[in-house]
């Protein structure tokens, strides 16, 4: 089959790509500093790079002390202009596109991307992609399904397109892979129709081998699953009549795109029937191709990981690479391995304990130590000069001379009112422990802050089914000693009084499905969608308020 061809090709291309890796690996930092010159002499003459000296640096000290660490508002005059079409302001070379990063977690930011960047980007996503199939080689037994979102939201005053980078990376796809590997078409993932966007990527998936499912949000896959059991009969019918029914319109251009999966396949349909009746209608049972599924597992993305085995089985879930539209930060090289993409771009780490520091001090990545935290920055030749992602890492090993990085949480998502310094990865846990012991299933939960009548703190949760009301109180107190248990200064600060108990307060059925469609439909990407587990931003508490149903009690 021609499939396995193209397998077999991205296997030797990849396998160059991750020798070469490897053979960087042993020296990371003769790897980076040389990563570093190439992006500082690509941008010399660039109005940033004139602003900063680059013809002068020649040392990693040298870079230190002439950039400074920025965020993104630092570098928002650049890229404002370079949105309205001014040249050679971040970088030499033009951006072609803008990333739009999530709303979900401040403003909304847009990343200038060059083509240099997306070679940077993709050296990372095909020594990442090399060591999947390795380690998973049934993938090549069938076709990829990955969610992304539009290439081109719109278009800036100079005409230059923005959107998402997962989308572009699609669409710049040699046309043989979009069709043997990745076949569902573009046209099927830019539906603006919440609902009629999963239906439709369902209802062609449900026609193909599904061997790996790859796509950064869990929440995601969680709720394609559901989908996809919830709306089996009307799935079942259009493949055996080869029609979509949607209650959304669909456009002419997306009908015709996907023409190839408007056809009657019978026998299909007759499987599928079955899997129904046997009440067997789930992906692992509808696709046995399924190797593995690779999304987010680490830090609060956890959470959505509890309802996989009753959709898939027991399917592997592998661990995504760690990364963002504003770099790749990590290649995977096999089970629980994210190694740092020393060959994409170049990074700074600053210890997690000095990030308040006026001058804080930077290392290099063959500079860290192992069971360390830090916050990462990114340095690409897309413009971004010392970048503060605001993202957290621990050093967990290290390949060759190569540090090992898991990411554990955003930057800054700690909740204090006594001195507790309470965590987003403290309650999540807290949650997963707590609802587990009462066999609760949660489809959402924030924990929020309150000052009155005294400080505490509130968990607005959804389940799937609403338990009895001394059930909910349980997990209450179950709740607060969990938190304890995590955080021993919560729980001197509960035991002086000095905090209030956990208030559980409940939102209506279906609010997570709803507010991540009111998410998309105000234009952010779909897997970028993350709403934190503690304290969320202002505009999200704002939407959830209506969804509150009552106060259960404390």
């Amino acid at each position: 089959m021609f499939r396995n061809i193209l397998y077999k090709g991205f296997g030797f291309l990849g396998s160059k790509k991750a020798k070469l890796f490897e053979q960087a690996s042993f020296d990371c930092a003769g790897s980076q500093l040389k990563r570093l010159t190439r992006i500082v002499n690509s941008n010399a003459y660039s109005v940033y790079g004139k602003e900063h000296s680059f013809s002068s640096v020649k040392t990693f000290s040298d870079f230190q002390t002439a950039v400074p660490i920025n965020s993104y508002e630092d570098l928002l005059p650049y890229i404002t202009r370079s949105m309205e079409g001014e040249k050679s302001l971040l970088t030499e070379e033009t951006p072609f596109m803008f990333a739009t990063t999530s709303g979900t977690i401040g403003n909304r930011k847009f990343i200038p991307i060059t083509r240099s960047y997306m070679e940077e980007f993709r050296q990372a996503s095909v020594v990442s992609g090399f060591h999947l199939l390795k380690n998973y080689p049934g993938i090549s037994k069938g076709v990829v399904l990955s969610i992304f979102s539009s290439a081109q939201e719109a278009l800036t005053t100079s005409g230059i397109p923005y959107g998402a980078i997962s989308g572009r990376l699609y669409l710049d796809e040699p046309g043989l892979i979009k069709k043997h590997i990745s076949p569902i078409p573009y046209e099927a993932f830019v539906i603006k129709d919440y609902d009629t966007r999963y239906y439709v990527i369902l209802r062609c998936a449900l026609m193909l081998p599904v061997s790996c499912i790859y796509t950064l949000n869990p929440s995601t896959i969680a709720l394609l699953a559901k989908t996809l059991e919830n709306n089996a009969d009307r799935l079942i019918k259009d493949i055996a009549n080869g029609t979509i029914t949607t209650n959304a319109e669909i456009s002419s251009e997306t009908r015709a795109a996907l023409k190839p999966f408007l056809k009657s396949d019978l026998e299909r349909a007759r499987f599928l029937e079955r899997l129904f009746e046997q009440k067997q209608f789930k992906p692992n049972k509808i696709w046995p191709e399924l190797a593995v599924i690779a999304c987010w597992t680490k830090a609060a993305a956890s959470f959505y990981l509890k309802d996989f085995p009753q959709h898939f089985g027991e399917t592997p879930v592998c661990d995504i690479t760690y990364g963002a539209s504003e770099g790749r930060g990590t290649v995977f090289l096999g089970g629980e391995s994210q190694c740092l993409a020393i060959r994409s771009h170049f990074y700074e780490f600053i210890k997690e304990e000095d990030i308040d520091k006026e001058n804080p001090q930077t290392l290099g990545g063959w500079q860290l130590e192992s069971d360390k935290s830090y916050y990462i920055l990114f340095t690409t030749s897309g413009g971004l000069y010392r970048y503060n992602l605001n993202d957290v890492v621990k050093v967990v090993g290290w390949h060759n001379s190569t540090p090992l990085l898991e990411f554990l949480y955003k930057g800054g998502n700690i909740c204090s009112f006594t001195g507790e310094k309470l965590t987003e990865p403290q309650v999540t846990e807290a949650v997963l422990s707590s609802t587990k012991g009462l066999n609760l299933t949660v489809s959402f939960f924030t924990a929020i802050p309150e000052f009155q009548p005294v400080p505490h703190y509130q968990l607005w949760i959804e389940f799937d089914h609403y338990p009895l009301k001394e059930k909910i109180q349980l997990l209450t107190h179950n709740l607060d000693r969990a938190i304890s248990r995590n955080n021993c200064e919560y729980e001197s600060k509960r035991e002086s009084a000095r905090l209030g108990p956990v208030t559980i307060h409940l939102l209506k059925p279906g609010t997570y499905k709803e507010l991540r469609k009111t998410l998309v439909a105000e234009g952010t990407p779909d897997a970028q969608i993350k709403i934190s587990h503690l304290n969320p931003k202002a505009e999200i508490k704002k939407k959830l308020l209506g969804q509150l149903l009552v106060r259960v009690g404390s």
